[in-house]
C-alpha cells in the first residue's frame, strides 16, 4: 500500500512511518525527513519537487497527531487528500474546531498498521496494484499484461483479469490462483474472494475463490 505520511509537528511520524515501511507498506511524505529543514511548505513546492498525490498512487494518507491541539501547516496535506478522493486516517486526535472528525477516519496512534488496512477501499487502487504486480512474473514470457477490476458483490469481492488474446487453461489457473493470494495478502483476509480470467468472447474456465 502507498501511504502518504504528514504529521502536527516535526518528527512525530518518524516512529509510525518506520513501523509501516517494515509492514512492507511504501512511505512517501508531505514533509519528507532532512537533516536541513526545507523552507517549502511541502515536497510539492519544493524546488524540483512534486506532490505524492499527483500521480494518484496514493492509497492513504496518515496524518500522525500525538497530543491534542490545533490544526496545523504541517497538516494541509489533509485538505489535499480530501481534495483528491484520498481516503484519510488521523492517528490521534482529530484538531479542535474543525470537521475533520466527521471526514476521516482516526485510530489511537498504536493501533496505526493495523488501523491501516482497514480503512482502505476492498477494491481500490492498493488490492489492484497488488493484484497486477503479482501476477506479472507469469506472464513475463508472454508479453502481456492483464486488465484489472474488481467489484464487490454479496460480501464477496471478485477479481477480473481481462486479457485481449488466450492464455491456456493451466496458465488461466495459475493466474487465478495468484490473484486471489495476492488479494488476501494485501487486505490481510478480512473479505473472501473470487478471481476470474476474462477474455473478449467471455470467462475462461472455472474461478478460483479464497
Amino acid at each position: 500500500m502507498r501511504i502518504l505520511m504528514t504529521e502536527s509537528a516535526p518528527s512525530h511520524g518518524a516512529v509510525a512511518a518506520a513501523l509501516l515501511a517494515l509492514d512492507e507498506h511504501d512511505v512517501a511524505y508531505c514533509h519528507p525527513p532532512e537533516a536541513r529543514p526545507s523552507p517549502a511548505p511541502c515536497a510539492g513546492m519544493r524546488p524540483g519537487g512534486r506532490c505524492p498525490l499527483a500521480d494518484g498512487d496514493v492509497d492513504l494518507l496518515v496524518d500522525i497527531r500525538l497530543s491534542p491541539g490545533p490544526f496545523t501547516l504541517r497538516e494541509a496535506g489533509v485538505m489535499c487528500a480530501l481534495r483528491a478522493q484520498v481516503p484519510v486516517l488521523v492517528a490521534g486526535t482529530p484538531p479542535e474546531g474543525t470537521a475533520l472528525d466527521e471526514l476521516v477516519s482516526t485510530c489511537h496512534p498504536a493501533d496505526l498498521v493495523a488501523t491501516c488496512a482497514q480503512t482502505v477501499s476492498p477494491t481500490g487502487p492498493a488490492a489492484r496494484r497488488a493484484i497486477a504486480e503479482a501476477v506479472r512474473p507469469l506472464l513475463r514470457t508472454r508479453g502481456t499484461r492483464p486488465q484489472v477490476q474488481l467489484a464487490e458483490v454479496d460480501g464477496a469481492v471478485h477479481v477480473y483479469l481481462s486479457f485481449l488474446s488466450e492464455i491456456s487453461a493451466a496458465l488461466a489457473d495459475e493466474v487465478r490462483q495468484e490473484a486471489a493470494r495476492a488479494y488476501t495478502r494485501v487486505t490481510h483476509g478480512r473479505f473472501s474472494v473470487v478471481a476470474h480470467v476474462a477474455l473478449l468472447a467471455g470467462i475462461q474456465n472455472a474461478s478460483t475463490g479464497f
